[in-house]
């Protein structure tokens, strides 16, 4: 794993933890997509002030109730390019 998407990770795993109480209803999973070289990854998001917090990647599809269907759009937009494979 690159040292941008394990701070990433840290980052994502920092806001779930810190700000629960200012979060609005369940966590909802989303495509993520790196602008600059083009990967994709799935992650939860929680809604602050309304609005799913995302702060450092293109959401590339979501909100989606699973991981699978997450999952599966990734696989969708590796099959049109829009994303690199792992």
């Amino acid at each position: 794993m690159s040292k941008q998407r394990t701070f990433l990770s840290f980052v994502v795993a920092m806001a779930i933890h810190v700000m629960p109480a200012l979060a609005q209803a369940p966590s909802q999973w989303f495509v993520l997509r790196n602008h600059e070289v083009g990967n994709c990854w799935t992650a939860t998001l929680v809604r602050i002030d309304g609005k799913y917090s995302n702060t450092f990647e293109q959401k590339a599809g979501g909100p989606y109730d699973t991981e699978q269907q997450a999952l599966a759009r990734i696989r969708a937009l590796e099959a049109d390019g829009t994303c690199s494979p792992p």
